[in-house]
């Protein structure tokens, strides 16, 4: 390879087979972890949500809401010969010519479709994206040859070359940017609470500070300098190169990514034209064929790619596929700005165009700020009698003292990595709603986690998901009971590994979930009803065939008591109940959190499990008539004007009009203009009240991850709305159970120290 780089030719055909080659890696990885992957005939089927949208979404908009090939087929047949599909267009890919070409247009369409399985990481939508562009590169020749038919157009060429250095760049900007002198030991928290570490990356940990100080800085070189320099031809263009891949070298052998640090190395290969540019357009042979069919078509398509990834840039990993979804109303605004608020919420529709296509996303996802080395881990733990408690263990992620941090990259294990995200507050239940991180309405406040499926699955002896487990121990028979347990873990020292083969210390948090016997309301909750959708999927409600239905109804002058049931499955009964029993009990105490638990437990012994789920969708249903009502005081021109609230403030405020009681509640239906008056005598520990005692569990297992972890406080900090805004409140509870809170303390050098847990002992040989 010469200063020049490689040739063109070459250059694309090797991107091209790379896309093949992680669609391989790719697929290939889900066929042994079917029974562990979201959409199985175990966790969260797909056909139940593909039924529960055609049910709430008829007509079209459903095949343009959520683009998918099981649209035609959702069997377990189907679900399983998928990612054989998937892996064979690998293959086509690989081998190149016309076949190629098929292979990459096919799978990337598979790749879309499988999305709905819970495939949201920042490699598979890269591998969305490149295989969506390698659809405008030239057909490669087939093998033996590794050439493409020609080069790529130079329009083409550049987005590609983009997307590899934007999301370096969405990296370095999440990293770097707030980050201070204290945060120069970073990578000593890093290579402990990353998600599947490895034995490198384990001893990553216990490095000098001057190496761990080094390594950071070279990080801040290549993810917010060497994407610059990629963008100019020539020697800038090879430092960025060599710069890219030494990263990702690192950070392939420190911690397991999948597929990602080998995948991205693969398509790093676009930049070894060295010399090639943006500006070869205005020279021949591309000039004479610019404004020729289909090449300006192409170029066009670049341009509104590039244009539109603009608009990504600013947000991350887990913003990416939920913002455009976000009401103009997420944020508190003051009224003279929403004018503009709105002018730039439709500046941006084209781009929501794009994101169930998923051609342009955002990157980045670890926060700025130094973190203690300490892991957050839920397990699972069984009981045969309630009093004695097993854990069971993972295949992958630590979970014991005497794990050994894994290196199983390019294989990505999917629930391993769920439960870490799980730990911070990500998963299908997450409190956080629509904010982060899915933007499907459908996975997101869910009343049931993917953990209590896979907790019901175990408790019925299901052998697949048994022998999927890292550690069962219960080989002999089925636990009676089970619960999902929070703990912590950090490094023990060298000296100590050497002397007892403990890679870490452990110390149990307390409960997450709490202990549940084999039932069948997770089978019926599996999917939140459109009225339960989080608060900030306001185009998502408006459109649900289920809204829209009493909407009409009231609207058409039907009282609301009737109206919140028209076409539905709920009844008179159970209307009269919710205001005459349900509503007066679980009001009793409002606001008084010292007596939480108390009235948590009362709610959760006198209403079953089912009672609870039909009680809050008719309080869903009455919040959504109300807010209807009273929108115009939020967010129009209505006087008096409520004063800047976000939407999920605003929904909560209207819970507390639902909790005054019937007469309260119809009194604002006719009077909207109370709603303002109202809001003097609200507090955030009275509007968090109804969601406390509809979801007591559930929250309590929410407060228990907000308190341990950053994401909840720094979204404070940083003014997300939505659930952080309740941040003090939450962290001021003590959830029943808890045993142990790390209190990590930051000092001057940068070092963590955790008291009574880390560092570790001074065993023989610690650092």
């Amino acid at each position: 390879m010469s200063l020049d780089g490689l040739a063109p030719e070459l250059v694309w055909g090797i991107v091209s087979r790379s896309i093949g080659l992680l669609f391989v890696l790719a697929f290939g990885a889900t066929i042994p972890q079917h029974d562990f992957i979201f959409g199985s005939a175990r966790l969260l089927p797909v056909r139940v949500q593909l039924e529960r949208i055609r049910r709430d979404y008829p007509g079209a908009r459903r095949f343009l809401t959520y683009p998918t090939l099981l649209w035609l087929s959702d069997s377990e047949a189907t679900l399983r010969a998928l990612p054989y599909l998937g892996v064979l267009c690998g293959l086509l890919a690989i081998y190149g010519g016309p076949l190629g070409y098929a292979g990459l247009a096919l799978g990337y369409v598979l790749w879309v479709s499988v999305e709905m399985r819970g495939f949201l990481f920042p490699w598979d939508t890269l591998l969305q994206e490149a295989s969506f562009l390698s659809l405008f590169l030239p057909i490669t020749e087939p093998l033996p040859s590794l050439n493409a038919t020609a080069p790529a157009l130079p329009s083409v060429a550049f987005v590609f070359r983009w997307l590899i250095l934007r999301l370096m760049l969405g990296f370095g900007k999440d990293k770097f940017v707030g980050s201070t002198k204290s945060d120069a030991l970073y990578l000593r928290g890093f290579f402990v609470w990353m998600p599947l570490p490895s034995p490198l990356g384990w001893l990553g940990h216990h490095a000098p500070r001057w190496f761990l100080r080094a390594a950071l800085y070279f990080m801040f070189f290549v993810e917010l300098v060497a994407p610059v320099l990629g963008l100019f031809s020539g020697i800038p263009r090879i430092i960025s190169y060599v710069s890219l891949v030494a990263l990702m070298i690192g950070i392939g052998t420190t911690g397991s990514w999948g597929y990602f640090n080998w995948g991205y190395i693969l398509l790093c290969t676009c930049l070894l034209d060295f010399n090639a540019s943006l500006f070869d357009l205005a020279r021949e042979p591309w000039s004479t064929s610019f404004f020729h069919w289909p090449d300006l078509a192409i170029h066009g398509a670049m341009l509104v790619l590039f244009l539109v990834s603009l608009i990504y840039l600013p947000t991350n990993s887990w913003f990416s596929r939920a913002w455009p979804a976000y009401p103009v109303d997420l944020f508190p605004v003051p009224r003279k700005y929403r004018a503009l608020v709105e002018r730039l919420h439709r500046i941006v529709t084209p781009a929501r165009w794009f994101a169930a296509l998923r051609s342009v996303n955002g990157y980045g996802v670890f926060p700025p700020n130094s973190m203690a080395p300490v892991r957050y881990q839920p397990v699972l733990e069984g009981s045969m009698d309630g009093e004695n408690w097993l854990q069971y263990g993972y295949k992958h992620i630590p979970s014991f003292k005497h794990s050994r941090p894994p290196y199983i990259a390019p294989y990505h294990a999917r629930l391993d990595q769920w439960s870490f995200y799980t730990s911070v507050g990500i998963d299908t239940s997450s409190m956080f709603g629509g904010v982060l991180p899915s933007g499907n309405p459908y996975m997101a406040g869910t009343r049931y986690s993917i953990f209590d499926l896979l907790m019901q699955n175990i408790m019925r002896g299901d052998r697949r998901i048994l022998d999927g487990l890292g550690h069962n121990p219960f080989p002999d028979a089925t636990p009676k009971f089970m619960r999902i347990a929070l703990i912590a873990l950090t490094p023990t020292s060298i000296g100590e590994l050497r002397a007892t083969g403990n890679w870490w210390n452990t110390r149990r948090m307390g409960i997450v979930n709490p202990a549940r016997g084999i039932d069948d309301a997770p089978l019926n909750l599996l999917l939140p009803e459109p009225e339960l959708f989080a608060p900030e999927f306001v185009a998502a409600k408006r459109s649900a065939r289920a809204l829209r239905q009493i909407t009409q109804a009231f609207e058409g002058g039907m009282p609301a008591k009737h109206a919140a049931i028209s076409g539905s499955d709920l009844t008179a009964t159970e209307v009269e109940r919710f205001w005459q029993d349900f509503v007066p009990f679980i009001a009793q105490d409002r606001g008084d959190w010292a007596k939480v638990h108390e009235r948590g437990q009362a709610v959760n012994q006198r209403f079953s499990i089912n009672e609870l789920h039909t009680f809050e969708r008719l309080f869903e249903r009455f919040t959504w008539l109300l807010m209807l009502r009273t929108e115009p005081h939020h967010w129009g021109n209505a006087q008096p004007e409520l004063p800047p609230l976000s939407r999920y403030r605003f929904h909560k405020l209207v819970h507390e009009v639902v909790l005054d009681g019937q007469a309260a509640y119809e009194a604002t239906l006719e009077e909207p203009a109370r709603i303002v008056e109202r809001l003097n005598t609200s507090t955030d520990a009275t509007q968090l009240w109804a969601l406390a005692m509809m979801r007591y569990d559930q929250l309590m297992g929410a407060i228990m991850i907000v308190r341990t972890q950053d994401l909840a406080r720094l979204g404070h900090a940083w003014e997300v709305p939505g659930f952080f805004e309740y941040y003090p409140t939450l962290a001021a509870v003590t959830p029943p159970g808890a045993t142990f809170w790390p209190l990590p303390t930051l000092h001057e050098n940068g070092e963590h120290t955790v008291e009574g847990f880390y560092p570790a002992p001074p065993w023989p040989g610690a650092r």
